[in-house]
C-alpha cells in the first residue's frame, strides 16, 4: 500500500465537460450533476461563434454531439442557429431539450464556493478579448477561475488580457508508455515552461509524472494538476505527488476514493 502520510489535504477536484459519464457533456444538467456530486470545480471547453458569442462545446463542429444529419461549423454559425440543436438525447431521453450552452449561462450557475476551468478551444485573439470581456463582470470570484490551453501563444495571450486570473499549460503524451521515455517527455514539458510565464500545468496522467518532475513544478512555484484520473491506481499516484487539482469524468468516484485513501 503507498505512503499516504504526505498527501495534500486540499486536493480538489474538476469535473471534466462536467458529470460527463452520465450526462451529455458541457451542458447545464451536467455541470449541475458535477455540483450535486461535490465537485470543486466543473470543467468546460469553449468557442467562439460567427456573431462574437462564446458556447461551450469541445469540437469544432455538432457533429458527434447532435442526432442531426447536417453538421454545423461553431466558427461559421450564429448563436440562434445553435441554440436550436438538441446535444442532450444522444446520452438519454431524460436530457432531450438540451442546448449548447453560453458561457455566461455556465458561469450563473456555479454556486458559491465552487469554482469553473475554462478550456480554450479558439486560440484566436478575438477569443481571449471576448473572454476578458466577459469575466470581468461575472459573479464568480477571479481565484475560483481557472484557464487551460495546449498553445503557449494562447497562455501568452491570456496572461495579457485577463492577468489576474490563473492560467495553465496543458500538455498531453499519449505515444507512449515505456517507461525509457519519461526523461524525454519531461525534457519536452521543461523546453516549453522555460519561455513560458504561467501559473501552473494540467498534465494527463500518465507514468512520466514522477517525484523529480514534480519537485521541479514545484521549485519554480507551479501549480501542479491532472486530467483523465478515473483510475484508483492514478489518484494513488497522484495524491502521493501532492496534486493541486484532478480531472476527472466521475466526480463522485474520485471523491470516494480519496476518502477512503485518506483514512489509511
Amino acid at each position: 500500500m503507498p505512503d499516504l502520510h504526505n498527501t495534500k489535504p486540499g486536493i480538489m477536484i474538476a469535473a471534466h465537460r462536467g458529470a460527463s459519464y452520465t450526462a451529455p457533456e458541457n451542458t447545464i444538467p451536467a455541470f449541475k450533476l458535477a455540483f450535486k456530486e461535490d465537485a470543486d470545480f466543473i470543467e468546460g471547453d469553449f468557442r467562439l461563434t460567427k456573431d462574437n458569442e462564446i458556447v461551450c462545446i469541445h469540437d469544432p463542429n455538432t457533429k458527434r454531439i447532435t442526432k442531426e444529419k447536417n453538421k454545423l461549423n461553431i466558427r461559421s454559425s450564429v448563436l440562434s442557429e445553435l441554440k436550436k440543436l438538441d446535444v442532450g438525447i444522444w446520452k438519454g431521453d431524460e436530457y432531450k431539450g438540451s442546448a449548447i450552452p453560453t458561457i455566461q449561462e455556465v458561469l450563473r450557475i456555479i454556486p458559491k464556493g465552487k469554482g469553473i476551468v475554462i478550456e480554450i478551444k479558439d486560440n484566436r485573439e478575438i477569443f481571449i478579448k471576448k473572454l476578458a470581456e466577459i469575466l470581468k463582470y461575472s459573479t464568480v470570484p477571479g481565484n475560483k477561475i481557472r484557464i487551460i490551453a495546449f498553445k503557449p501563444g494562447t497562455v501568452r495571450l491570456v496572461k495579457k488580457y485577463i492577468p489576474e486570473i490563473k492560467v495553465y499549460l496543458l500538455f498531453g503524451w499519449y505515444f507512449s508508455r515505456k517507461k525509457y521515455l519519461i526523461s524525454f517527455v519531461q525534457r519536452r514539458l521543461k523546453n516549453s515552461l522555460k519561455t513560458l510565464v504561467c501559473d501552473g500545468v494540467d498534465l494527463n496522467a500518465a507514468p512520466y509524472i514522477d517525484s523529480k518532475l514534480v519537485s521541479y513544478l514545484r521549485r519554480n512555484k507551479l501549480d501542479f494538476c491532472t486530467y483523465n484520473v478515473d483510475a484508483k491506481k492514478d489518484l494513488e499516484m497522484l495524491m502521493n505527488l501532492g496534486v493541486d487539482i484532478i480531472t476527472t469524468n466521475s466526480p463522485d468516484k474520485m471523491r470516494k476514493i480519496i476518502a477512503s485513501l485518506s483514512k489509511l
